[in-house]
């Protein structure tokens, strides 16, 4: 096993996860900015060898356990960036002072040089404050063997990760915690930057130290060179370098890793659906949604993701997702090869018999003042999934490619829609939006009801018309992989607070004729606990039929009421 400890010694980390723009601080720290600081350190310090073929040899091992405590971003109180501080701009030109010079006119014979002469450039500072300054990078199947030693030395020089203030110690700990954070293959909802093979060499080009530092020496050589010598210097400057200075330049992203929390244990096994209860779940802001429009927000979600797919692979996708219904998603099909689990169809363009990707609304209910508005959206993923070829095709539409944060996504259906998505990677998001509110993944629950309401299969007719209705939805917990549940009532009110009642939602309509397809609130009890995500009836797929827990078996209801 190889696990490195890191220490901030100051208490804050100082890094910044987007680059350039320094406005979101960096935690836990990625692999690779560990790596690039014990880089640094040997380029500095002799590039001993043996050192060298210890980093080498650290950017074949797989991705690392995290073992961080939680941290704080400071902020500025007025927003969430980080504060901003105006500080003196670096020296753009020098002075000799003469030895007449006048007292009153010192400033402009170069004391402007000074920092409190100089012009004031704003510039922020991402600081993550961890409750706990200790970090474990932990490898568990690797074994140092002979490179122990120089990777011991080498942790000894490292004096910073990240920015330069930002001062740490590092050394190899034999006994390293639990890790917090373990590598996630296909999508997850933290993505770090991990070293990969030929990293160490990349970043010596990057730095392009040598010849910055040769080109410097022969420039100030030749300033005072005169005659021949000066000749000579210029010559070798041209076949050297030509007509260019050589630059550093900031070293990019090689390799990304998706993270994920350690699975909770459970006591017992528990039955769930054919959906992944990892949802991924995105947050809207621009124009506020009531949960009525879901059939408008999840039409404009998917259409936009296939539109954006397609066009990434190289074809040209004329849909524009202006339709507001089906429409334009039916047009999209048949133009570019998508996979069945993300369309929902065969390649014959006949609707999938597979399970696919599923939408849902996540509104505001279940509380004292909940309006039922829609505060996020999720993406559910059918089980047993290719995590390969989910993140090859979801990535490049969720994240961005450069700084690997989540990527704001424009919804418009060309009529009154219009908001943005995005990724929400926050480790602790409002009460709606975290996953486990709607799959109790952990502990289950017997009863579950409609927060938009279930779409039947089909038109019943008679006297028990609603007992007929109510064996069907038992049926359809059946078909996504549920026990069948010990009882089923229909109403047009919703028992979850906020959620509005059934006739305030759009029918949908049938393919064949155009006619409307029945849809109530539904309350599911089931003999024995349950995990979600719950989604049944005809529109599970596009928003309807979601269920929210209402408390584990033998407990009261968590809210739902018919107030």
């Amino acid at each position: 096993m190889l696990a490195l400890g890191i220490h901030y010694l100051n208490g804050w980390a100082m890094a910044a996860a987007d680059g350039a723009n320094k406005e979101i601080a960096e935690w836990p720290p990625h692999p690779d900015r560990v790596f690039m600081a014990l880089a640094a350190a040997w380029f500095e310090t002799g590039e001993d060898p043996a050192e060298g073929e210890a980093l080498r040899w650290i950017e074949t091992l797989l991705p690392p356990a995290i073992a961080a405590s939680d941290a704080t971003l400071r902020t500025a109180s007025h927003s969430n960036r980080p504060p901003v501080s105006y500080v003196p701009v670096n020296d753009t030109r020098r002075h000799k002072l003469p030895a007449s010079t006048d007292l009153s006119k010192l400033k402009d014979a170069g004391l402007d040089l000074l920092p409190e002469h100089r012009g004031r450039q704003a510039r922020q500072f991402p600081v993550a404050i961890p409750h706990r300054p200790l970090v474990h990078l932990i490898w568990s199947d690797a074994d140092p063997g002979p490179h122990a030693g120089a990777i011991e030395g080498l942790v000894r020089k490292v004096t910073h990760v990240g920015h330069s203030a930002s001062l740490t110690q590092l050394w190899l700990d034999p006994s390293p915690p639990e890790p917090t954070w373990l590598p996630d293959e296909g999508l997850a909802a933290h993505r770090l930057r991990i070293p990969s093979s030929g990293r160490l060499e990349y970043l010596r080009e990057q730095c392009n130290r040598e010849a910055v530092i040769e080109h410097a020496d022969l420039q100030a050589r030749m300033k005072s060179a005169k005659g021949k010598e000066k000749k000579t210097l210029k010559a070798r400057i041209e076949e050297r370098f030509g007509n260019t200075t050589p630059v550093s330049l900031r070293p990019q992203p090689h390799s990304w890793q998706g993270y994920a929390r350690p699975a909770p244990t459970q006591e017992t096994v528990l039955h769930g659906t054919l959906f992944d209860p990892r949802l991924l779940v995105l947050t809207l802001s621009g124009q506020g949604l009531s949960l009525p429009a879901t059939l408008r927000l999840t039409n404009a979600l998917r259409c936009t993701l296939l539109k954006e797919i397609a066009e990434q692979q190289g074809t040209s996708a004329t849909a524009d997702c202006r339709g507001g219904d089906a429409n334009d998603i039916r047009s999209l099909i048949g133009r570019f090869p998508y996979p069945e689990w993300l369309c929902g169809h065969a390649p014959d363009g006949a609707p999938t018999t597979r399970p696919h990707i599923a939408w849902i609304p996540l509104p505001f209910v279940d509380a004292e003042h909940a309006d039922g508005h829609i505060m996020g959206a999720a993406m559910i993923l059918p089980r047993d999934l290719d995590p390969g070829q989910v993140g090859t095709l979801l990535e490049p539409w969720l994240r961005s490619s450069d700084t690997g944060l989540p990527r704001k996504i424009k919804l418009f259906d060309g009529g009154w829609l219009q908001a943005t998505a995005e990724l929400d990677a926050r480790e602790y998001p409002p009460y709606n939006l975290r996953p486990e509110t709607w799959t109790t993944q952990t502990t289950g629950a017997c009863q579950w009801a409609s927060v938009t309401p279930v779409v039947l299969d089909r038109h019943f007719k008679g006297a028990d018309k609603w007992e007929q209705a109510a064996e069907s939805i038992k049926d359809a917990c059946e078909r996504i992989g549920l026990p069948r549940p010990e009882h089923v009532e229909l109403h047009p009110v919703s028992w979850v607070r906020g959620a509005p009642r059934a006739t305030e939602f759009p029918y949908l309509t049938r393919k064949r004729d155009g006619g409307r397809i029945h849809h109530a609130h539904a309350l599911l009890r089931f003999g024995e606990p349950v995990q979600g995500p719950i989604l049944i009836g005809a529109g599970r797929f596009r928003g309807y039929g979601l269920c929210r827990p209402l408390g584990r078996c033998g407990l009261p209801q968590r809210g739902g009421s018919h107030e």
